[in-house]
């Protein structure tokens, strides 16, 4: 399993600074426009976390089938899923250009910021099928074992947007300077070309594209079975933006200094759960091969490594945090008050990450384990019973710090739920491992 997560590691770390590196040129743009990219964090991640979902799902179900030898069978649904994720992405799409001003005035952005908004997220929406499509591709690579595929098509995706970013934001020669709407078209540029590359790979390296009409029926069928562990994981996935959502409506009340900093450290703590996104990812596939197999045993003690190491590099994560705090927030603005909210969140919610790991690797193996109502509780007590009160309560008793306590104390309660709730599958399947 370490010989897949490497690769995977490297995957998510592209993944993590794409948008990492989007925040730190346009915090050179100045409070206003960071506030702005930050607003759009609940809606991007919204259509992230719908192609997570499907690709989970696909994953899911395609591990199974290659662990069976059934390769023709993923093939056909692999196949099929694409045609579903890009009318998935199509349909955001044309919501999100519809709904760009209403969504974002729900979530406290003033007039000040409102153009921004909207340079940025018309260039942005344009690549969400394509994006989508990404996403679930390289599940598909992680399920039949080519997770060297999906890591450097993350990485391509993630260079690629560097390398645009400052062109297109700054101009250079004759590109002209097109400030926080460049940011989004490099995306999109990126975006593109990263999907022309996965689909050359996917149809002709790995002939897992079937050009051939598989019928109605046939395409029915398969669509439903993606469905019984896409619309739960779906939702799983899609309560953290919605709850990001409300975060930012809170924490806007203090102005958009706050909101600022709040993204910035919401892209932090995407980077310093790297190790768990990349054990995420691997451990579905290695779960279902193992379980096709027919060596269930292996694929739960997998599972127990992996909660454990989440513990440990997380609480390693937090004193890199700890030290460096002042230097990073330092390195995203000069505002001060930009520079405080960015440490106090350094300071105090990844603290709680190591809990915040174990929820997202229970999660995302109870779906393997054909449980993803369950794993849609699991997300649904964090997030909804859990994150969203203890911050809101947090935030009115000591505003941005008091926000982060509270959420810290809701990963920490959601991981021993978790727990119990896995607990309680293993014991009606008879997992002695556990």
């Amino acid at each position: 399993m370490v010989k897949l997560t490497i690769p995977m590691l490297l995957a998510i770390i592209s993944m993590m600074l794409l948008g990492l590196v989007d925040s730190y040129f346009v915090a050179l743009l100045g409070t206003g426009p960071l506030a702005a990219v930050s607003f759009t964090l609940p809606v991007t991640f919204t259509v992230i976390s719908a192609g997570l979902g499907i690709g989970m799902s696909l994953g899911a179900l395609v591990s199974r089938l290659i662990g069976a030898g059934k390769h023709e069978h993923a093939a056909r649904l692999i196949t099929d899923t694409q045609l579903f994720t890009f009318c998935v992405g199509l349909v955001l799409a044309l919501m999100g250009f519809g709904l760009i001003e209403p969504i974002f005035k729900l979530l406290g952005a003033t007039s000040e910021v409102m153009p921004d908004i909207k340079n940025y997220m018309h260039y942005w929406l344009l690549g969400t099928p394509f994006l989508m499509l990404i996403l679930v591709t390289n599940n598909a690579f992680r399920a039949i074992g080519n997770v060297k595929a999906s890591a450097w098509l993350s990485t391509l995706l993630a260079v690629s947007n560097a390398i645009f970013d400052p062109l297109l934001i700054f101009g250079v020669g004759p590109l002209p300077a097109m400030g926080v709407a460049g940011a989004a078209l490099a995306t999109l540029l990126a975006v593109l070309l990263t999907w022309f590359i996965s689909l050359l790979t996917i149809w002709h390296k790995e002939k897992l594209l079937l050009l051939c009409w598989p019928g109605l029926s046939a395409l029915v069928a398969n669509w439903r079975r993606l469905l019984v562990i896409a619309l739960p994981a779906m939702g799983s996935n899609i309560m953290t933006p919605v709850a990001a959502a409300i975060l930012t409506a809170i924490i806007a009340q203090s102005g958009p200094e706050s909101v600022a900093g709040f993204g910035v450290g919401s892209r932090i703590e995407s980077v310093a759960l790297i190790l768990v996104f990349a054990l995420s990812s691997v451990l579905p596939m290695f779960i279902g091969q193992n379980i096709g197999a027919g060596k269930p045993q292996r694929a739960y003690s997998a599972l127990l490594i992996g909660l454990r190491f989440s513990l440990f590099f997380q609480a390693a994560v937090y004193l890199l945090l700890l030290l460096g705090s002042q230097f990073i927030a330092s390195a995203f603005s000069s505002d001060e008050r930009v520079v405080e909210v960015i440490r106090a969140f350094l300071l105090i919610l990844p603290l709680t990450y190591g809990a915040h790991g174990v929820v997202i690797l229970i999660m995302v193996c109870l779906n393997v384990l054909k449980r993803p109502k369950l794993a849609l509780l699991t997300t649904l007590i964090r997030l909804l019973v859990l994150y969203v009160p203890l911050a809101f309560i947090g935030f009115q008793l000591a505003g941005a710090t008091g926000m982060f306590v509270g959420a810290g104390f809701a990963n920490i309660i959601a991981a021993l739920v978790a727990y119990r709730l896995l607990r309680g599958v293993a014991r009606q399947q008879g997992l002695l491992a556990l």
